[in-house]
């Protein structure tokens, strides 16, 4: 039970509580959690003790709100370090989930004029479209679509297709160190909050409307050629990215 004399705020050791059940199995994912006044009951708490609390824990992603059904146990979310390129198999075995990847489409399209831009490539040129489906435990978390200049693509459709058929999990980034004529040096990223529409949903398994984190990035070689544009759309209750930077100090004088 709380206690009321310790040092540490009621809010932390109710937080503290609830983490301790979901991470001993008590509280399993998408279990609902008692309402706010049923837990102000049985810990003798404030509602704003409670909100605090349940504040704390989904910002952490260990419990995910619904609107009108109530407060559930969030199933178990990837946690990607944004320093370095981690391989999509490898972030999800940490966390011991089980990865996999589906192959939506592999295209050739001319490019238009935002993706001639991004590539340095001329307009129509021929360019290759990617589509994957990243899975954990044969649940969809992200669907990624890359583009590529053509004398790249057709190799990473090759590469594409051999780790399906062999089972592989990845992502187009892992493809790189099987392509030895290129060697991406650099990426820039940037991110987005959106909602799923009709077609993510279906393909996420998800509703239209739910929450997803958009995530861009070009990828670059040593000489500053782009090599790949991809968008890949992450369902939000799912991953959380994350990055450590030193603080600067500034002087005032």
């Amino acid at each position: 039970m709380l206690v009321h004399e310790k040092s540490v705020p009621l809010y932390l050791q109710l937080k503290d509580m609830i983490k301790q059940e979901i991470k001993k199995g008590v509280l399993k994912p998408n279990d609902r959690l008692p309402s706010e006044k049923e837990l102000c009951n049985i810990y003798k708490v404030s509602r704003i003790t409670v909100r605090q609390a349940l504040a704390e824990l989904v910002n952490e992603g260990l419990i995910y709100r619904s609107h009108g059904k109530g407060t559930f146990v969030a199933s178990p979310g990837v946690d990607q370090e944004l320093i370095t390129v981690t391989p999509f198999e490898e972030t999800l075995r940490r966390k011991g989930i089980k990865p996999s990847t589906k192959c939506l489409s592999c295209t050739t399209i001319p490019a238009d004029f935002n993706l001639a831009t991004l590539l340095a490539i001329p307009l129509e040129t021929a360019i290759v479209h990617i589509r994957l489906l990243g899975l954990g435990d044969d649940e969809p978390l992200v669907i990624y679509n890359s583009y590529f200049p053509e004398s790249i693509g057709k190799e990473m459709m090759e590469l594409v297709h051999e780790k399906i058929q062999k089972g592989h999990s990845f992502s187009t980034y892992d493809l790189y160190k099987d392509i030895p004529t290129v060697n991406p040096s650099m990426l820039t990223q940037s991110f987005e909050a959106i909602v799923a529409d009709k077609s993510m949903a279906k393909m996420l398994n998800i509703k239209p409307g739910h929450p997803l984190l958009r995530v861009t990035t070009v990828v670059y070689t040593a000489d500053g050629r782009p090599t790949e544009y991809r968008i890949a759309a992450y369902r939000g209750e799912k991953y959380r990215f994350h990055i450590t930077r030193p603080a600067y100090h500034f002087n005032n004088k």
